[in-house]
C-alpha cells in the first residue's frame, strides 16, 4: 500500500517526524483499511518511511521505520525490535527496581504502544490502529519473557480511574514491584493510567534527598509514593492528600508494605480526602516546608491552555504563600500542551503575585524509560521544577 505525500510537504518526515497529518496527504490507494501498513512517498514516488494508516486521525500515518528494507510486515521484525528495545531499557534501570515503561510509544519507534512492566506483571495500552493489528504478536513476545498477567487496558475517555481491561495471561488485579528497593503496589485494573506513575521515579528519588527533617505535603497523592519516598528519608511529618478515598486507602497500603504500621504505634503520617485546591488556599502559613504539587493533567487540548494554566498558577501561587520561608516546592504539569517554557513562565508569574522571592534548583523531567526522541518533542509531557521559597519580595 502506497501513500503520495502532497508536493514539499516531506520536510517533517526527512527532519524524522514520527507524524504525518491528514494536509500532508495527496493521493492514497482506495483499498486502505485502519491500521494498515503503508509506504510513503514523495509527490515524485521517492521512498519516505513506512508507517500504520489512521483514516480517523488527524494524524493520517504514525511512522515506525524510515529504512527501505524495514517494511514491518512480518513477526519476526517486530520482535527483533521489541526485544532490542527490551535489552536498552534494563540498561537504564536503577538498582533493585522491577517497574519500569518497557515501550513508550513514539519514543521507542513503536507508535500507539504503552507496556508498563511490574516484576512479573505487564500492561499494555494499544491506542491506534496500528497498533491493535500487532496484539497478537505482543502477547506472544510478553509470554515469551516470562510475564505471568499480561493485561490490555484502555483508559475512559475523561481519563479517570478504571477503564476496559481484557487478561491475556493470568488474573492478578494488582501487582507488586519494587523501585530502588521501596515496594509498591500497582492497582492495574482499577488505577489510573496503566495503574501506576513510573515517569516520576528519578523525581521520588530526588524527593528522599531532602526530605529529612520536614514537614512534608504531597498533594494530588494518588498512590502515596512521593509520601513514601519521604517518610523513608526520615521526613519530621508527612500529609497525603487526594479527593480520592480509593487513592488515600492505597496510599496507606503502600506505607504498610514498607514497614508503616497504623495500629502497633502511631507514624508521622496523616491522611487526608479533601480537595487540593480547597486545602491549599485554607492550610496554615509556615507548617509545611516541603510541598509536592502533581496533579493529573489540567488540560489535554491546547483550546484549553489557558485554563489550564490558571490552575497551575493557582496551586502554585498558594504554596509559595503559606510555605514556611526558605521551604521547598516540587511543582511539575504532565499537560502535554504546556511546554517548559510556558510551565516557567507560569510558575514565574505566581512568584509575582505572591511577593515571595523564588529560586530554581532543579528542572526535572520524566524517568529514562519514558524517553522521548530528540526529532519528537511532543514526547516531552512531564515537566517539573524545584524551587526555593526564600520570603517576601
Amino acid at each position: 500500500m502506497v501513500i503520495r505525500l502532497k508536493k514539499n510537504k516531506e520536510k517533517a518526515v526527512l527532519n524524522f517526524h514520527p507524524w504525518i497529518f491528514s494536509g500532508a496527504v495527496g493521493s492514497e490507494e482506495k483499498d486502505l483499511s485502519s491500521g494498515d501498513t503503508v509506504r510513503v512517498e514523495t509527490s515524485t514516488g521517492e521512498f519516505l518511511a513506512w508507517g500504520h494508516y489512521d483514516p480517523k486521525s488527524q494524524i493520517r500515518i504514525r511512522l515506525f521505520s524510515f529504512d527501505q528494507n524495514e517494511e514491518g510486515s512480518t513477526e519476526s521484525y517486530w520482535i527483533s525490535k521489541w526485544t532490542d528495545i527490551l535489552e536498552s531499557k534494563l540498561k537504564l534501570l536503577p538498582k533493585d527496581t522491577t517497574g519500569f515503561r518497557l515501550f513508550h510509544s513514539e519514543g521507542d519507534g513503536v507508535p500507539g504502544i504503552i507496556v508498563d512492566c511490574y516484576h512479573k506483571t505487564a500492561v499494555m495500552q494499544l491506542k491506534t490502529p496500528g497498533a491493535l493489528r500487532l496484539r497478537n504478536w505482543l502477547v506472544s513476545f510478553l509470554s515469551s519473557k516470562g510475564f505471568e498477567t499480561i493485561l490490555e487496558k484502555n483508559e475512559k475517555p475523561d481519563d479517570k480511574q478504571g477503564g476496559d481491561a481484557t487478561f491475556h495471561k493470568g488474573k492478578d488485579t494488582e501487582a507488586i514491584f519494587t523501585e530502588h528497593g521501596i515496594q509498591f503496589i500497582a492497582d492495574i485494573t482499577k488505577g489510573q493510567k496503566t495503574g501506576f506513575f513510573l515517569d516520576q521515579r528519578d523525581n521520588r528519588a530526588l524527593v528522599s534527598r531532602y526530605a529529612k527533617g520536614r514537614t512534608v505535603l504531597n498533594t494530588f497523592a494518588y498512590s502515596g509514593a512521593f509520601s513514601v519516598y519521604a517518610l523513608l528519608a526520615g521526613a519530621k511529618t508527612v500529609h497525603s492528600l487526594d479527593i480520592s478515598k480509593q487513592a488515600i486507602e492505597l496510599c496507606e497500603r503502600n506505607l504498610v508494605l514498607n514497614g508503616f504500621s497504623f495500629e502497633k504505634e502511631p507514624i508521622s503520617h496523616k491522611s487526608l480526602v479533601l480537595d487540593s485546591f480547597d486545602y491549599l488556599k485554607n492550610m496554615e502559613s509556615s507548617f509545611y516546608d516541603l510541598i509536592i504539587l502533581d496533579p493529573p493533567a489540567f488540560t489535554k487540548s491546547i483550546a484549553t491552555v489557558n485554563q489550564a494554566s490558571r490552575g497551575y498558577k493557582d496551586i502554585n501561587m498558594r504554596s509559595m504563600a503559606k510555605i514556611k520561608p526558605g521551604g521547598l516546592i516540587f511543582t511539575f504539569s504532565c499537560s502535554q500542551h504546556i511546554s517548559f517554557d510556558l510551565f516557567k513562565k507560569i510558575v514565574f508569574g505566581a512568584a509575582k503575585d505572591a511577593k515571595k522571592r523564588v529560586r530554581i534548583l532543579h528542572h526535572l523531567t520524566q524517568s529514562p524509560d519514558h524517553g522521548y526522541s530528540v526529532f519528537h518533542p511532543e514526547g516531552e509531557y512531564l515537566k517539573g521544577l524545584v524551587i526555593q521559597v526564600d520570603g517576601d519580595t
